[in-house]
């Protein structure tokens, strides 16, 4: 009795019932997507606790279990070996593996199949883990920081081979965890400002986001001068202005101006403050234009059309052919939209049922839940991912070492990136670029390595006061 009270004391039941209701409610979801029932059918539950997804659920459930069997201690010392090992598996299945929607990602025994490059994010969530808990690394020192980088890009190549962009991407959640190993967050904001260059650009055209960036750069170099207030002043004078030429059609004229007054206060502020800083902010602002001319170049020159067609179901619909490459996106947001306030209920959802939207049991799965549960449903599942990432950033900083910290991270980075993506997916405010949602979307591998996840780091928190 007491070792069940200490158990119970430790255990974190917030993060384990969140971990459990998702499971419940992707068990659900699944079943209504993978079934299509008459009117004069029920819902058979001995067909649906034997199905395939269901096996995946039970084999998920055991593997979350076996991991507080295991001594945290093992994860750390063998982080490598594992890593390694997801390596060759990447490897392998480029040659032994079967393709599966134009992508050799999955190896085929006897009608299951597993992706290799789920159990790659595990793998390289213990390795970054573990590095950054050596006593000597330092993520600011250039050699660490490249060893870390090469621990992220080698899997990432590998599964870029398949090709796989969508699984790729997921490893990109880890600076994330870099973040935390006290990376400055000023380069975050750099590489948020190239990024909005770059998908500006797109959306709008590179000439636009030239003059952006230029007068972005004229702002900037207005709060560096001692005399801010007045320079403020003018820097929005100067957008004012902008604005009035651009609307009447003088772009020319309008770009002239704009780069002779950019030119002006980069030599005055150089001059009158700091170089360092004038150089600081004018490279920011030519780089941000060379990415806008870059990713147009590359989207005209190099992208394959289908690509092309992804990018413009995201960022230009009306480009996009409805029933073409629009179909996936416009049949998922009116299923959502048909579901309403509190949705028609479980199996009685009329596009699920006829199978309207495409790959629902997996990247379009959400379009399943607000169909039959509305947006409550779909709220409601929000909220449990919130609570257990909330929770795992808990378990992680109160540890007492910092493989759990970083390995907690790691989990959170890959739940909020993913889940983040394949809801913003299903509504089209994100690009199609195939990630399932985590504990919902079907895929046994998925499911597994998630379990495994949160069974290893729900074990470390047990074991945070042994530590």
């Amino acid at each position: 009795m007491s070792r069940s009270r200490s158990l119970n004391k430790e255990l974190d039941s917030i993060g384990l019932s969140a971990y459990l209701a998702l499971l419940l409610i992707g068990w659900l979801m699944i079943q209504a997507a993978t079934h299509s029932f008459s009117d004069e059918q029920s819902f058979d539950i001995f067909n649906a606790l034997t199905s395939r997804e269901s096996l995946w659920y039970g084999i998920s459930i055991i593997c979350f279990g076996a991991c507080f069997l295991i001594d945290w201690k093992f994860w750390n010392s063998f982080s490598f070996i594992i890593y390694s090992f997801s390596l060759f598996l990447l490897f392998s299945v480029l040659i032994f593996g079967r393709e599966v929607n134009g992508a050799k990602s999955w190896f085929v025994f006897s009608g299951f199949s597993f992706q290799p490059s789920e159990f790659a994010k595990f793998a390289t969530t213990l390795a970054l883990a573990s590095y950054l808990s050596l006593s000597n690394t330092n993520i600011l020192k250039s050699k660490n920081a490249l060893v870390i980088a090469g621990l992220i890009l080698g899997p990432v190549f590998f599964i870029l081979l398949q090709p796989d962009a969508g699984s790729a991407l997921v490893f990109g959640s880890f600076i994330i965890v870099a973040y935390r190993a006290g990376v400055n967050g000023f380069y975050y904001l750099v590489g948020l400002f190239f990024l909005l260059s770059v998908i500006l650009s797109l959306m709008f055209g590179v000439k636009y986001v030239i003059l952006a960036n230029l007068l972005l750069g004229i702002t900037l170099f207005s709060l560096y001068q001692k005399e801010r207030l007045f320079f403020l002043l003018f820097s929005i004078l100067i957008s004012l202005f902008s604005l009035v030429f651009l609307i009447n059609g003088y772009y020319t004229y309008t770009l002239i101006g704009v780069i002779i007054v950019f030119l002006g206060l980069f030599v005055y502020s150089g001059i009158r403050v700091n170089w360092n800083n004038a150089v600081l902010i004018g490279s920011i602002c030519m780089l941000g234009i060379f990415f806008s001319f870059a990713s147009n170049w590359a989207y005209d020159n190099v992208l394959k059309p289908h690509h092309q067609d992804r990018i413009n179901v995201w960022l230009k619909p009306e480009k996009c052919d409805p029933r073409g490459s629009l179909y996936n996106v416009n049949q998922s947001k009116t299923a959502i939209g048909s579901g309403g306030l509190y949705g028609k209920g479980f199996l009685n959802g009329e596009m699920t049922k006829l199978n309207y939207v495409p790959e629902q049991s997996t990247d379009f799965i959400v379009s399943t839940l607000g169909e039959e549960q509305g947006f409550v449903g779909i709220l409601g599942v929000l909220i449990l991912f919130s609570i257990l990432l909330i929770r795992i950033i808990v378990m992680a900083e109160r540890s007492n070492n910092k493989f759990t910290l970083y390995f907690g991270y790691g989990l959170f980075s890959i739940l909020f990136i993913q889940s983040f993506i394949n809801v913003g997916m299903a509504m089209g405010v994100m690009p199609v670029i195939g990630i399932p949602l985590p504990f919902i979307s079907k895929g046994g591998s998925a499911l597994i390595i998630m379990s495994i996840m949160m069974g290893v780091l729900l074990k470390m928190d047990m074991d945070r006061r042994r530590i």
